[in-house]
């Protein structure tokens, strides 16, 4: 028989998170202090039989008697094989090629054709939860995207030794990702707290004033460059590229990965002798880390305002830049890419 006297049950129902074990050591500390089971009961607003169960449950096993014990349930209709082949069937058909999603309901009229086995809507959502599954919103890609041209790209390495000069090592290789946004008067709304059941307004104007945002990173330093412009050319696109340049230090070489936009010609860093430039894969934005940052900019520093001319929007959007690049491990962590780490 278990003794209660050698144990602090203070401490450990201060530090028990579980509601119901939390009212077993609390009967159990009653009854140590003198308390009767009657009135331990009376207190915890329990039966006396659940206290005498807790209290018969402690003298036979300890603190290890008052844990619930796992419960098996119900046994699954479906049995190993076939939940792993539906689970299979899911994944398969989940996204179908002509954009539309797979339902609650056909993944039941699916296990009653295939199975013979009659499902509910609350019980197949349970299913997929155990099977792994979650209702999470899909991403976006275009139609002509290449995954095998993305897996190509992300043997970076060795692109990287094709562009550099024979005398740099690739541990002297800084990669950067860089991009370009147009913000303006059309601007974008965000969520924002508010009352549960009601959608509050938010301003979106209706004129067409507009900066264009270069932006630079280096995840592997948390450097960043950026350029605010009323237009794109190539003209501006080598400023930008003077600037990482510029920042490059001299004992070190700039790779400076881009998208394929028309400004971003092949001949933009021929007058640099320490910085070249990489494309990125057709139709393939989710490469470039930079689209993450126009993101956290919109979402966490331009959202849900109005600019009162071009000028104001050249303050705005220095004032978003600056507080974004105040943090160089937030913008390491957010950049970050384990395929674009080249002289490792």
């Amino acid at each position: 028989m278990h003794s209660l006297k050698n144990i602090d049950f203070s401490t450990l129902i201060a530090k028990e998170k579980n509601a119901r074990m939390r009212v077993r050591l609390m009967a159990l500390s009653h009854i140590l202090q003198g308390v009767n089971r009657t009135q331990a009961a009376r207190y915890l607003h329990v039966s006396r039989r659940m206290v005498n169960e807790w209290v018969k449950r402690f003298n036979q096993d300890g603190l290890d008697g008052l844990k619930e014990k796992p419960r098996s349930g119900r046994p699954c209709a479906l049995s190993a094989e076939q939940l792993q082949t539906l689970k299979i069937y899911i994944e398969s058909h989940a996204i179908k090629p002509d954009g539309r999603r797979l339902k609650g309901t056909l993944i039941i009229d699916y296990v009653k054709q295939e199975f013979g086995i009659t499902y509910g809507l609350t019980n197949i959502y349970r299913l997929l939860h155990q099977l792994g599954f979650s209702w999470i919103t899909s991403r976006s890609k275009h139609p002509k995207q290449s995954q095998e041209a993305q897996d190509e790209f992300k043997k970076l390495q060795i692109e990287t030794i094709k562009l550099i000069p024979g005398h740099v090592t690739l541990d002297k290789v800084d990669i950067w990702f860089q991009d370009e946004a147009r913000i303006g008067q059309q601007n974008t709304t965000t969520r924002l707290w508010a009352n549960k059941g009601s959608r509050p307004r938010a301003v979106k104007q209706q004129q067409f004033e507009y900066a264009h945002l270069f932006g630079a990173v280096c995840p592997a330093t948390g450097e960043t460059e950026a350029l605010i412009t009323p237009v794109v050319n190539k003209d501006i696109m080598r400023q930008h590229l003077q600037l990482i340049s510029n920042r490059t230090q001299l004992d070190r070489y700039a790779v400076v990965i881009m998208d394929g936009a028309g400004w971003h010609t092949d001949d933009i860093a021929h007058d640099l002798d320490n910085v070249s430039i990489i494309k990125l894969p057709p139709y393939s934005p989710e490469l470039n880390p930079i689209e993450q940052v126009w993101q956290w900019l919109r979402q966490n520093e331009l959202a849900n305002q109005c600019f009162d001319s071009y000028e104001d929007i050249v303050i705005q959007c220095s004032r978003a830049w600056n507080n974004f690049i105040s943090d160089k491990e937030k913008v390491i962590k957010l950049c970050a890419r384990n395929w674009a780490q080249v002289g490792n």
